[in-house]
């Protein structure tokens, strides 16, 4: 799950929230909880008291105005931008052009 995008990749993609949820922490992977805390966690999704719920359109479009206003202030909403992949080239015994062509001859 994507933790660290929780509103906009979980809430605002799916139209669903995480509700009940029984710590101070925000809504993280429980696999960086300590364990009491994940204790904690355990007994309240085993009891229903923290569920997902299905949101209605009208608001998923509240949260999403909501969570654009708390960003404007200053506040992190959206967790941070991926980095885009680069592909990795791996040259033996050879050179890269400038051009990034590779030059067998070059060893």
């Amino acid at each position: 799950m994507n933790y660290k995008n929780y509103e906009k990749r979980i809430v605002e993609e799916y139209s669903v929230e995480l509700t009940g949820w029984p710590l101070l922490v925000r809504i993280c992977n429980p696999g960086e909880l300590s364990s009491h805390d994940t204790a904690i966690l355990k007994n309240v999704l085993v009891n229903d008291q923290c569920k997902w719920e299905i949101l209605t359109p009208e608001e998923v479009t509240a949260r999403m105005l909501s969570n654009k206003q708390r960003e404007a202030n200053g506040k992190l909403i959206y967790g941070p931008s991926r980095k885009p992949h680069t592909q990795k080239v791996c040259v033996i015994d050879s050179e890269i052009q400038g051009d990034g062509v590779v030059n067998e001859d070059a060893a």
